[in-house]
């Protein structure tokens, strides 16, 4: 029988039904080569029962509501592993499928099957080839192209990670100019009544996680605690207890080094570990964060996470079938008793302009004739686009770039392994690089080498075999320059159009439509998502709180996740909300039966963070959620200790225990990040609102409402 099968995989048609992502603004496609023995890992998702599924998810509210009769009832790891395990048969015909075409290392965990292989059989196995896809941050990924799976296998298969996926943006937090109130875990602490909890349950733990290259110091850790934190233990509670995933390099970072002082500075005492994941691929790298959540039995009761995307996700080349496998995962995790903690986001309402609909518009080859309004020098069609902000618009492409080429090092500091066409003198790294433009090499990368003890050299390089990471070597490419600017007119009435040059671009506006987006994990319904707040008084670091108005507090509804379905826990809250609140976003900006974020908020202007001897002031949600989480920590403990299960899942408890937070009323999320207005978002009001949620926390009346 599995001759049979495998024969089927061998000659079984392929269909194209994974087209290749446009990308988005400010990415393009290198001229590095990649050869065939580069490693490729990838990872195929097998589809789950859809009942099962709905088992998890109906499991995961009856044991976090505090009212149900199951309440703390969780499943373990091989329980949920059990309800949801794919066929037998499924999970051997993609083995076969695999094997057949020389993939010989992978490892089957559940409904996943993780695989290593390299880029030539990759590219036989998905019918697809591979290119090395960079951006103006440097970050620099290989994805594959459009690519194919057998019939037997797409109907065998939820997603597959690895192929297609771009990071997030390089994390930037939010400084916080001005003079907002300096935030220090004291000021929290006395803020937000924390008191009552002595850490000493030894089954408790809590963690960040972190992705795309953020780092923390141990260090900095330490020196923080001793600046800022009270009565703890030196060389125990200042220490990160594990560290999980990839390879942290101790060089602190803004966002890791905020999120881990934080969420131990509120918390000192607690088992805190450190989750690292950094392949630069956002969606991949929360399937294999939550993946390995769920396969380990003693993992961290509550998780914090500072990272989201306020957007449309395909601008990630995250696609549904990828977010469903996410947000399954989130169940799960629910079902097993995790709380999971996101930000809300730092871009207030997510506004999404008409404008930003420019890419891929407008007709190629034509040039409008009418009236101008105004003309504008400006390097590509989509910003001639946004520039003309729903009227009628023309471009034409400057000239061509001359010869000359500018010169960057390889994003992430890797070092390339290939073959060197020629070795030649050069005394700096932008000399190495001019001579590699001068060249008649085709790929035109190089290594530049120079110590205190041998002489320079400039290695040109015609192949690259693998990317790997050395010290003391600099490598770079050689890229085309920037376009040079094209001409922009943008008309108040149009009378025609006429064939133009190939550069030519035009477009007429069509109906506009506004679109206000979440952060999404944030905005999934088994996701706990934290807002941001300020002093009404600051610098005054304490009194009355309002919505941050340094960054928008994000919060709005979810265009993916419906809240009869996916949240019904504040179905109540939310409905008020939306009969009483003044100046609501016009109609079909927003869907009003979508899942509500954040749930609730805390302080997020004026943490003091520090990184290398020098203390930062950083804002942002996420500054407030590892904050919150440790708080939920510090609970979790209370409640073991006295024989109890963690808190778990979050939502139905925070919705059925709004006393326990301080109601913020005043604010508003029409703010981007940076300070300026949006033209539209959504008003604080009294009770819940998508700025604040239902409000700040009161630490001693959640610990009393947690230890009924």
């Amino acid at each position: 029988m599995r001759l049979i099968v495998l024969l089927a995989s061998v000659v079984a048609a392929y269909a194209a039904v994974h087209p290749n992502p446009p990308l988005p603004a400010g990415w393009t496609q290198s001229e590095l080569l990649l050869q065939g023995v580069a490693p490729v890992n990838f990872v195929v998702s097998l589809k789950e029962n859809d009942a099962a599924i709905t088992t998890i998810k109906q499991t995961a509210l009856e044991v976090s509501d505090p009212n149900s009769p199951r309440y703390g009832e969780f499943l373990s790891s091989a329980e949920i592993a059990k309800i949801t395990a794919p066929s037998v048969n499924d999970v051997a015909v993609i083995v076969d499928w695999l094997e057949a075409h020389g993939v010989t290392s992978y490892e089957v965990l559940g409904s996943r099957i993780e695989a290593s292989s390299t880029i030539g059989v990759s590219e036989q196995l998905f019918k697809t080839s591979f290119k090395t896809l960079v951006n103006e941050h440097q970050q620099a990924v290989v994805r594959a192209g459009e690519y194919s799976l057998p019939e037997h296998i797409e109907q065998r298969v939820a997603a597959v990670f690895g192929l297609h996926g771009l990071p997030l943006p390089p994390k930037v937090t939010v400084a916080t100019p001005g003079s907002p109130a300096l935030v220090t875990p004291d000021v929290l602490i006395s803020t937000y009544s924390v008191k009552g909890v002595t850490p000493k349950a030894n089954t408790n733990s809590q963690a960040v996680a972190e992705f795309q290259g953020q780092y923390m110091s141990n260090k900095d850790l330490s020196d923080f605690f001793a600046k800022y934190v009270s009565n703890y233990t030196k060389g125990t509670d200042d220490v990160v207890s594990k560290y999980v995933g990839d390879e942290d390099k101790q060089e602190g970072q803004t966002e890791a080094s905020l999120d881990i002082q934080y969420m131990m500075g509120v918390s000192a005492g607690l088992k805190t570990e450190f989750w690292l994941f950094n392949s630069m691929d956002f969606c991949g790298d929360l399937a294999n964060w939550t993946s390995l959540i769920l396969s380990t039995d003693n993992a961290p009761l509550v998780h914090s996470i500072s990272y989201g995307w306020q957007g449309d996700l395909s601008q990630l080349h995250c696609t549904d079938d990828k977010v469903k496998v996410v947000d399954d995962n989130y169940a799960k995790l629910a079902a097993k008793g995790i709380s999971i903690i996101f930000a809300s986001g730092d871009s207030g309402s997510g506004y999404s302009p008409p404008q930003s609909q420019c890419f891929n518009s407008g007709s190629a080859g034509i040039e409008l004739e009418g009236t101008v309004s105004k003309t504008l020098k400006v390097t590509s069609y989509t910003t001639c686009c946004e520039e003309a902000q729903g009227k009628a618009w023309s471009f034409v492409a400057g000239a061509p770039a001359p010869p000359s080429a500018h010169c960057t090092h390889y994003p992430g500091g890797n070092v390339f392994n290939g073959t060197v066409a020629a070795t030649v003198e050069a005394a700096s790294f932008d000399e190495c690089c001019t001579k590699a433009g001068e060249s008649k090499v085709r790929i035109r990368a190089f290594n530049f080498k120079a110590t205190a003890t041998a002489a320079a050299s400039c290695e040109l390089l015609s192949e690259i075999h693998k990317v790997s990471k050395v010290s003391g070597i600099q490598s770079g490419l050689v890229e085309p320059p920037s376009p040079p600017p094209g001409t922009c007119n943008i008309y108040s009435t149009v009378t025609g159009n006429k064939t133009s040059a190939s550069t030519s671009r035009a477009g007429t506006p069509g109906k506009a439509t506004i679109k206000l987006w979440p952060s999404w994990p944030a905005s999934s319904g088994w996701i706990t998502a934290v807002g941001s707040t300020r002093f009404v008084n600051q610098p005054t670091a304490s009194g009355e709180e309002m919505a941050t108005d340094q960054f928008g507090s994000g919060g709005g509804f979810s265009w993916m996740f419906d809240i009869t379905k996916d949240a019904p826990y504040q179905a109540d809250a939310v409905k008020a909300y939306l009969a009483a609140a003044p100046q609501l976003p016009p109609s079909g900006s927003f869907p009003p039966t979508g899942r509500a974020t954040p749930d609730v908020s805390a302080l997020g202007e004026g943490y003091q963070v520090l990184m290398s001897s020098h203390v930062q002031s950083v804002g942002g949600t996420s500054a407030s959620t590892p904050a919150f989480a440790g708080f939920i920590g510090l609970l979790n403990d209370a409640r073991l200790a006295a024989g109890k299960k963690q808190m778990g899942f979050l939502n139905p408890w925070i919705y059925n225990n709004t006393d326990c937070f301080t109601d913020v009323t005043k604010g508003t999320n029409a703010i981007g990040r940076g300070t300026f207005s949006l033209p539209y978002g959504f008003n604080v009001t009294k009770g819940w609102d998508p700025v604040t949620g239902v409000g700040t926390p009161v630490f001693d009346k959640m610990l009393a409402a947690a230890m009924k």
